[in-house]
């Protein structure tokens, strides 16, 4: 009857040990939380930063001003209009050509 007893205990354990370990094995993982993202707003305003508005002239006079990759032609009345596409020779020689308004090439 002891062995009996016996048996009952060690299969009554080797169980609740088994049932014990198997349901740590099936919790799912504890949710990771993902790392907050910049608000929208700030980060715009972060890039808005890094954007500079340059003023210059070219060789015949004309005013620009070139925003990023963005050229501007600022007429005598302040209106800013898109640089027509080509290639333009600032006072100091250097040179940029525009496509849309746009730098395609420095």
């Amino acid at each position: 009857m002891n062995k009996i007893i016996l048996a009952a205990l060690i299969t009554t354990v080797s169980i609740t040990s088994f049932a014990a370990f198997a349901y740590e094995a099936a919790k799912p993982a504890e949710p990771v939380a993902a790392p907050a993202a910049a608000a929208p707003a700030a980060a715009l305003a972060a890039v808005k930063e890094e954007v500079k508005t340059v003023a210059g002239e070219l060789k015949d006079g004309t005013k620009i001003e070139i925003t990023g990759d963005k050229v501007e032609v600022v007429g005598k009345d302040g209106k800013k209009t898109p640089a027509p596409d080509g290639e333009h020779t600032l006072k100091d020689d250097s040179k940029v050509t525009t496509k849309g308004g746009m730098i395609v090439k420095k």
